[in-house]
């Protein structure tokens, strides 16, 4: 008896976990995401994006920290044997008071000279004032940091959308899948019901072949629709960042679809205020401006200061020592640098920032208008979806009586087969129709509400 106890203990508690472990293995949306911002590689891309931005704000600041600057050289200095013209004093004039020395010029023979040449410098060069050349870069640096920000936001919105897209997209196939099989199920029953009635003489062979191409065009659906559910499947893995064979099966937790509570005007409102495509591109028209500000300021001057000093010596000892007051040369000074002319350079560099300006305030009326749009067709398209699954829901019940009462019909004898077979393809057509409408419309939300920029507390 005891043993007895144990062994179904064991069998319970196996049938557990093997319970556990395949729920476990089931994904949600939410772990698809979060598979998704793991692996996407246009995100892993928009990230280092936002790191090399910030580099740019580094360097742009750069200008305003003084520079530092040294140099150690060491070498010989050889100067072969040569014959040199030059002035020589050849003798005193003592003939005059005070005497006077003759110098007459004659060539000169100098033999091979060497030195050893050490030298030390370091020198501090401090950027003082440029008039707004400095300044503008370090704000345009800072706004194009923002524009990447907002474009790892907007890339974020769109890796969710698109995995939402296609966890929809597999739910569907699966539903659909349930919806042929159900059918495949009928075809069957029907099958055996006409041969059933053949055996008894109240069927014809017509029939049974009716319900035999009938049962094959189900089975058909069913086949096609196994191979779409492992396409769905792939394009969910590629969306998610993994290898597309990789098995993987997922759970609906989401609820049957919603619609927006708000008005279109009331989306466009929101879209316009949250949408990081939008901000990104308003933080580019940012930038550009103050691109242009910092190459106006190329015609100002640059005002700066200086100070070095240097060793150099034929004695290392002398060059190297700690008397710094000794054997040195220094220089303290401020100057100021102004460009005159650089062959239209700075004018050119005025007019392509200005140019680069009206292109991004033409890209950000375009992206406006694109956004409207797209905000247009989403409420257009939910809506139509609404309605359809109103109508559908409605019509499925129908024909779900129609097929009850063609059944029966038949089975007293007042009622054909092509009756019964054609309400089963109501019923199928309208299963089919309102799976598609409820999770199409599920992803017309998603896209929607990345739209929004709102996609992220949607699905958390």
């Amino acid at each position: 008896m005891l043993k007895r106890i144990l062994v179904i203990l064991v069998l319970v508690l196996a049938s557990f976990f093997t319970t556990f472990a395949q729920e476990s293995d089931m994904l949600s949306l939410q772990d698809c995401i979060d598979i998704a911002l793991s692996n996407n590689y246009e995100l892993r891309v928009a990230q280092l994006s936002l790191e090399l931005a910030d580099q740019d704000i580094v360097t742009s600041r750069s200008s305003w920290l003084p520079h530092v600057n040294s140099s150690f050289n060491f070498g010989k200095f050889i100067q072969g044997q040569r014959t040199e013209r030059m002035d020589v004093q050849v003798g005193v004039d003592s003939s005059v008071i005070p005497p006077r020395v003759i110098i007459q010029e004659r060539d000169v023979q100098i033999g091979k000279t060497e030195r050893n040449s050490y030298s030390v410098s370091i020198s501090l060069d401090q950027h003082i004032y440029d008039f707004g050349r400095t300044s503008n870069r370090i704000r345009e640096a800072k706004a194009y940091k923002q524009y990447q920000e907002h474009n790892l936001f907007n890339t974020r919105n769109l890796v969710m959308a698109n995995v939402a897209d296609k966890y929809f997209e597999l739910l569907k196939a699966i539903k659909l899948r349930d919806v042929y099989e159900e059918a495949t199920k009928h075809a069957e029953e029907n099958l055996a019901y006409n041969e059933t009635m053949l055996d008894v003489g109240l069927k014809s062979k017509a029939e049974i072949f009716q319900a035999r191409v009938n049962l094959g065009n189900r089975k058909t659906d069913l086949i096609n629709q196994i191979n779409r559910i492992e396409l769905a499947k792939a394009a969910l893995n590629s969306a998610m960042g993994q290898n597309p064979a990789i098995p993987i099966e997922i759970q609906e937790d989401m609820p049957k679809p919603f619609f927006s509570a708000y008005s279109f005007d009331e989306a466009v409102e929101i879209a316009l205020e949250n949408n990081d495509r939008l901000k990104a591109i308003e933080n580019q028209v940012q930038a550009s401006e103050y691109a242009i500000r910092s190459a106006k300021a190329q015609y100002a001057p640059s005002i700066g200061a200086r100070v070095s000093y240097n060793r150099d010596n034929d004695d290392i000892s002398r060059v190297y020592s700690t008397n710094f007051d000794e054997d040195y040369t220094a220089t303290i000074g401020a100057g100021i640098s102004l460009n005159i002319f650089n062959g239209l350079a700075d004018k050119a560099e005025v007019q392509r920032q200005r140019l680069n300006n009206e292109m991004a305030l033409e890209k950000l009326k375009e992206e406006k208008r694109i956004l409207i749009t797209n905000i247009r067709e989403y409420f257009l398209m939910l809506k139509s979806f609404e309605d359809l699954i109103r109508i559908n829901q409605e019509n499925l019940e129908a024909y779900q009586e129609n097929l009850r009462l063609q059944t029966e019909k038949r089975r007293v004898g007042s009622g054909t087969e092509l009756e019964v077979m054609a309400a089963q393809v109501d019923v199928i057509q309208a299963q089919e129709t309102l799976v598609r409408a409820e999770y199409e419309a599920k992803i017309y939300r998603a896209y929607l509400d990345a739209a929004l920029g709102i996609i992220e507390q949607k699905v958390n």
